[in-house]
């Protein structure tokens, strides 16, 4: 018994040393790739396919396969081929970019190192392979070099006629663009021709009938007809200005180009003057007017074509009163043609002392009538006039009906729309204060603004409601009835400029120093309704329109008509020259109008202007220096 478990523990002994030795041993090459034909680069072999990677895709566990292996894989099991990492969906794979470069250059090598020493082999390897040929490092035979000389030619011409084809495909796209965009050009140039062989056909049968209800005597083309219209027609300037002239020239009237501007249709009361019938009157008068709009057109032909295209294809209010495109063109025609400039009916001196050097009029105003208006600027004084007295006095110097001092230089005042003598202004310190301008007294003062305040504006609908602005980047609401601000909206920059619509008691805008206009609804002070955007200077003016649209002013050299209603510009307004200071701006709700300030570098003088724009046209101003 002792020997039988003697020789078994030495058998097991043997047997467990033999079991170490003969441990199966690791493979050759890691991967399971053992030598063969190929030589093949270990650390670029799929572990699915044992073959070089195909588009390399990583796992979530961070091992590399073969795109099409691993999608397969997946499809059987949800598990990692290597790991056994669970992969809960079959999208979780990713491409493995850098390792693909790498198998991409692998490859490029391994083609190189493969290929055949024949002269047929080599002539389709690289350029650098070619050239190792022609050294003379390989024999060649004739039929070798014939054969290369036809490959070659043969490679040639095809490389010649695939860059001929490539030359004529390119022709092709260009020719077919070319065509397509005159093909668009001719549809719309015959919807226009179209469009003004309408018009042009209502316009002629809109003559014939006036001219059927009103013959004329001579007709309108007769040569040497508008040589026997009288040249010493005058016309009287009005005593008391209309509410459609008087806020634009702020004292002066806006007149026609010569005395014999006027409009057909605004010639009766002048028809007693001439010699002849009242017919004969009217139509010397039209081709006066006729010659000096057409000039007019001439000049500026290619705005008013884009005009009326953009207004005949739709593009105009709906609130102007008409349904018609063409007569609303019309009517902006007659407008812009109307008038060329401005005359000057009187001069007034607002320094007190002539020799003063500082007597910039920072707001000119009228009331709510238009009877009386008043200056003020930065001599503190706020100085009233009365219309109708200034534009009758035949002398130069002009006495104010009232004057009212302030504690500092004034930047805006603005009438009361319901109290007729009742006036606002703020001045640099910040206060706004309230004037009876009959009497020149001080009716009540707002100090709250902790900076100079630029504007001040009356409500329409609420009289009692006022607003001003101030470099403080507020706009504080205020009450005739009340000492202290009832509202204040915060702006991210400095406010220059306030006004309310016309006709809401809850809608205010505001331009600021961030080139943007600000339109609020003071029942929800927190957000505005509308940003404004596109000056890219300070906003120094704005000016309701109508109840629809702002017109603003910046720095910037432009004016900018807006929509309430729309984010974006519907029209820009150029021509005058404004980059540093606030010139003004007006609005009859016809035309818009604002002075220009140009510097002559040579000379170094400064030429102030003041220009008008027709404001559905926009195109650029009539002026008067």
């Amino acid at each position: 018994m002792s020997q039988l478990s003697q020789s078994s523990s030495s058998t097991s002994s043997a047997q467990s040393r033999g079991g170490r030795r003969r441990k199966r041993p690791h493979p050759p090459v890691y991967g399971g790739i053992m030598n063969s034909f190929s030589d093949r680069n270990s650390d670029f072999v799929c572990p699915i396919c044992f073959d070089t990677i195909d588009e390399a895709f990583m796992t979530k566990c961070g091992h590399t396969f073969c795109y099409e292996c691993i999608t397969r894989s997946l499809e059987e099991s949800n598990r990692c081929p290597k790991c056994n990492y669970i992969i809960d969906k079959p999208d979780q794979i990713f491409p493995n970019f850098l390792l693909n470069e790498l198998v991409q250059k692998v490859k490029e090598r391994s083609g190189q190192k493969r290929g055949k020493v024949t002269p047929k082999s080599q002539l389709q390897g690289s350029v650098n392979g070619i050239q190792e040929i022609l050294s003379g490092e390989i024999e060649w035979d004739l039929a070798d070099v014939n054969y290369v000389l036809d490959v070659l030619t043969q490679k040639k011409q095809q490389l010649e006629a695939d860059s001929q084809a490539v030359q004529h495909e390119l022709l092709k796209d260009f020719l077919s663009q070319v065509k397509r965009h005159k093909q668009e050009q001719l549809d719309q140039l015959t919807r226009e021709v179209k469009l003004i062989d309408e018009d042009m056909k209502r316009v002629k049968e809109m003559i014939a009938t006036h001219n059927r209800q009103y013959p004329l005597p001579v007709p309108l083309t007769l040569p040497g007809a508008e040589r026997l219209l009288v040249n010493d027609v005058d016309h009287a300037v009005p005593t008391t200005p209309t509410a459609k002239t008087a806020p634009l020239a702020v004292g002066s009237d806006v007149e026609p180009s010569t005395s014999h501007d006027y409009p057909c249709d605004q010639t009766e009361t002048a028809q007693d003057g001439f010699n002849g019938s009242q017919h004969g009157a009217k139509h010397f008068l039209c081709s006066t007017s006729l010659a000096s709009r057409r000039k007019r057109i001439h000049q500026h032909f290619d705005d008013l074509e884009r005009c009326y295209f953009s207004i005949r294809q739709g593009d105009f209010p709906s609130d102007t009163g008409t349904s018609d495109a063409l007569d609303y063109f019309t009517d902006s025609l007659a407008k812009f043609t109307k008038f060329s400039g401005f005359r000057c009916l009187a001069t007034l001196s607002y320094a007190s002392d002539i020799y003063n050097g500082s007597s910039i009029v920072s707001s000119i105003e009228f009331d709510r009538d238009f009877d009386y208006f008043a200056i003020a600027g930065v001599t503190k004084k706020i100085k009233v006039f009365e219309y109708g007295t200034v534009i009758r006095d035949v002398v130069d110097i002009h006495c104010p009906v009232n004057e009212m001092v302030c504690n500092s230089k004034i930047s805006s005042i603005c009438w009361s729309s319901y109290h007729k003598g009742l006036l606002a202004s703020s001045d640099y310190e910040g206060t706004v204060t309230l004037w009876d301008a009959f009497t020149g007294s001080k009716t009540r003062s707002f100090q709250e603004h902790e900076k100079r305040c630029w504007s001040v504006d009356f409500n329409h609908v609420d009289p009692k409601l006022l607003a001003s602005g101030s470099d403080d980047a507020k706009v504080k609401l205020w009450s005739t009835d009340m000492e202290h601000s009832v509202a204040c909206l915060e702006a991210k920059a400095n406010v220059c400029c306030v006004k309310f619509n016309p006709e809401s008691r809850y809608h205010l805008s505001f331009g600021s120093a961030d080139h943007c206009v600000h339109y609020y609804d003071l029942r929800n002070t927190t957000l505005p309704i509308t940003v404004f955007k596109g000056h890219r200077k300070a906003v120094s003016y704005t000016k309701f329109i109508n109840t629809e649209e702002i017109v603003s002013a910046s720095t910037d050299s432009q004016l900018k008509l807006w929509n309430i209603s729309k984010p974006h510009c519907l029209r820009t307004f150029k021509g005058h020259i404004n980059e540093k200071n606030f010139v003004g701006l007006a609005s009859n709700g016809d035309y818009v109008a604002c002075a220009s300030r140009a510097v002559l570098r040579r000379a170094q003088l400064r030429r102030d202007r003041l220009n008008a724009y027709e404001r559905r046209l926009g195109l650029p101003p009539n002026g008067h220096a």
